[in-house]
């Protein structure tokens, strides 16, 4: 078709185009009830057949395709490229190439980082780990406490330097450092900044290392270090530094019994052997022990508690003696132990081992008692007995012997101490009194019975204790040690085969008194008069001091409260019952505490010839401090008659008319 060149041609084609004899009718379609086999991959096996569903078109849209114009008839303005159409006769690639790519990208990548890693570690002499070296030197053996010497060598056999360098040094427990201001080690980081190719630094050092004798240390190096280009840090460990302590300067031994009794006290004595060639100075000494051990004194005291001794200064050869005493308890075959150890203080606590030079132990099995020892005093055999002040105390002793065997020879001993005995204190029917060494004492020469004791038989004895003058915190204890003869055994205690201890308290007593004084009005007191009295209480504490005092009374219906006091303590009154509580609180022994407070009377007739009563009975209530035993006293009702020690008659508080 020649292009459009003049107008007329223009108004002639846009005529035929909105010409509507030429239309071509659209015709409708209807859909199919056929199948229509639908592949999977969208491929058609024969390219030169047609699907059935283009065999069976409606000859209807055939028509419609002849009566399309011609394609030379339509302007080239009206005509439109063909869309692009999918040839479902071609199977569709899947694009696996992608994973392809990302998978080869990540591989690279991670070859290109281990080639780098091996390359920096390892490869062209460069800067390889295996090229640096440290070494750590130092003597096998070394007594115990003495100082220590060696040598850590580091060497750089790379061919650029190492920088920003530091040896870190890791000491076994015990390890102390030398000078003026001694300190525990435990890990030292020393800086050495940077060690140039080929070189080699020696770092010395000198530590002070303490144990047992035999005892395996160990030292360990290790570098730490960066290079130049990298943010990383790295590490170079040596082999271990292994010694012995080749001896100990102190040595440590135990001797006590194996075998005890459940309640037995026994004696655990401690020896510290110097095996120093100079003096050793401000020696810990620590116990730890076990619940079913109860301390109860040691020779000498300790120095902080009751398990830490300071030996000051001890010298080469010499031995420390210390002698502890306590209770066991527990089940018949239970065991038990009680270590110690022994070293320098620790710089940070005086009372604290620092470093162990010597550590020891003792043992014991708790067996079935030999004789049953029971205590009681007035038929109490809690252990603790708590009695009035001055009261006398009857002492019953009961022995049986629990063993399957005989035992012979018997003897007791009992054994009274306290400030509440003097040497007439103690008396006893069939027991000697020794006042020289203090202790009753039965045995076979005065009791026949004591020859033999058969297997569950038992024997009974009995003392008296009378106090003498009381005096504040009174006690006293009696400690009855059974001694016999008995089949012998390795280990085992062969004459002491029981034991008991009872404790006596004596409580204090306190005191409670009151008296009215005159204020004004009227004495006598004359009915239709007022009259007023000052009422005085005095609560006082024994020999003991006491804790938490209180005092109650109150006002009969006719005492009018005038709510003016004076004294120590709290005060309180209730308006409604007219009770009156004075909270005293503690009482030191000896002391007493007073309360003045004022009330008045306005007799009635009807106590013509009555002396009434301004304040009611008093109730006097405190605790022990030293039994811990409640204490109480009571004082009677105070009356208007006045003391004639005042200058007042007789009958100065009968009322009148």
């Amino acid at each position: 078709m020649k292009p459009l060149q003049s107008k007329e041609q223009i108004e002639e084609m846009r005529r035929k185009l909105y010409d509507r004899s030429g239309a071509v009718q659209s015709t409708k379609h209807k859909l199919s009830d056929i199948k229509v086999d639908v592949r999977s991959d969208w491929s058609v096996t024969n390219p030169e057949s047609k699907p059935e569903i283009e065999k069976k078109r409606p000859e209807k849209e055939q028509e419609a395709r002849e009566l399309e114009p011609e394609p030379d008839s339509i302007p080239d303005s009206a005509k439109k490229e063909p869309e692009d159409t999918v040839d479902l006769s071609e199977k569709q690639p899947k694009r696996r190439y992608r994973t392809f790519i990302l998978l080869g990208s990540l591989l690279i990548f991670i070859i290109v980082t281990l080639v780098s890693s091996l390359f920096l570690f390892f490869g062209g002499n460069q800067i390889s780990n295996n090229n640096i070296e440290i070494v750590a030197n130092g003597p096998q053996f070394i007594g115990g406490g003495e100082e220590y010497p060696f040598q850590v060598a580091v060497s750089n056999q790379n061919a650029v330097p190492i920088e920003s360098a530091t040896l870190i040094i890791k000491y076994p427990q015990g390890t102390r450092s030398v000078g003026d201001e001694v300190r525990n080690l435990f890990e030292e980081r020393i800086p050495i900044d940077s060690i140039s190719p080929g070189e080699i630094r020696n770092i010395p050092l000198t530590v002070a290392v303490f144990g047992e004798e035999s005892a395996k240390k160990t030292i360990e190096a290790t570098i730490e270090y960066r290079i130049n280009g990298s943010n990383g840090m790295f590490y170079k460990e040596s082999e271990s530094l292994e010694f012995n302590i080749s001896s100990s300067p102190l040595v440590l031994r135990v001797d006590s019994l194996e075998k005890v009794a459940s309640g037995q006290e026994v004696e655990v004595t401690l020896t510290a052997v110097s095996n120093a060639s100079n003096p050793l100075t401000d020696v810990i000494v620590s116990a730890s022990y076990p619940n079913s051990f109860s301390y109860q004194d040691s020779s000498p005291g300790p120095d902080f508690g009751q398990n830490v001794w300071v030996i000051d200064e001890i010298l080469p050869d010499e031995e420390k003696t210390i002698t502890l005493r306590g209770t066991v308890s527990g089940q018949t075959n239970d065991n038990f132990r009680i270590n110690f150890s022994a070293g320098p203080a620790d710089p940070d606590n005086q009372f604290l081992v620092g470093a162990i030079l010597a550590e020891g132990s003792v043992d014991f099995l708790i067996e079935r008692p030999f004789i049953d020892v029971r205590t009681a005093v007035g038929g109490d055999s809690d252990g603790e007995v708590i009695l009035p002040q001055g009261a006398s105390a009857n002492i019953d002793v009961s022995l049986t012997n629990t063993l399957g065997e005989t035992i012979y020879d018997l003897l007791v001993e009992v054994i009274p101490s306290g400030n509440a005995l003097t040497e007439d204190s103690i008396s006893s029917s069939n027991g000697f009194f020794d006042s020289n060494r203090g202790t009753v004492r039965w045995e076979v020469s005065n009791n026949s019975s004591f020859e033999r004791v058969l297997p569950g038989d038992s024997r009974n004895l009995k003392l008296r204790v009378s106090p003498g003058d009381p005096e504040p915190t009174s006690s006293f204890e009696v400690d009855v040690n059974v001694y016999a003869r008995r089949v012998a055994e390795e280990s085992v205690q062969e004459t002491l085969i029981g034991t008991s201890r009872v404790e006596v308290k004596y409580t204090s007593t306190i005191n409670l008194g009151s008296q009215a004084s005159f204020i004004s009005g009227p004495v006598p007191p004359q009915v239709g008069e007022t009259t007023q009295y000052a009422l005085t209480i005095v609560a006082e504490a024994g020999l003991n001091d006491v804790t938490g005092a209180i005092i109650e009374t109150s006002l009969p219906l006719h005492s009018e409260w005038l709510d003016e006091y004076d004294g120590d303590g709290e005060l309180s009154y209730n308006t409604v019952s007219k009770k009156i509580v004075w909270d005293i609180g503690n009482i030191d022994s000896g002391e007493r505490k007073q309360l003045i407070m004022q009330v008045q009377l306005n007799p009635s007739s009807s106590q013509i010839n009555t002396r009434p009563i301004l304040m009611g009975d008093q109730s006097y209530r405190a605790n022990d401090r030293f039994t811990g035993a409640l204490l109480q006293d009571s004082a009677r009702a105070v009356t208007t008659e006045l003391s004639t020690e005042m200058g007042f008659g007789r009958d100065s508080g009968r009322v009148i008319r």
